[in-house]
């Protein structure tokens, strides 16, 4: 199969990409060595800020 674009790694950044393409007529293919999208780093964020004074 051909693609128009390929992106690899399904982590935060590479599933937004792969869902703001998904909006054109693109073939888009997602690689991601792990079990599932997100399962590095990006998904274990608890989203806590730390703010330095």
């Amino acid at each position: 199969m051909v693609y128009d674009v390929v992106i690899i790694g399904a982590g935060v950044t590479g599933a937004a990409v792969a869902r703001e393409l998904s909006r054109y007529k693109a073939e888009v293919c997602v690689l991601e060595a792990g079990e599932d999208v997100c399962s590095g780093t990006s998904k274990a964020n608890s989203a806590i800020i730390h703010a330095a004074r």
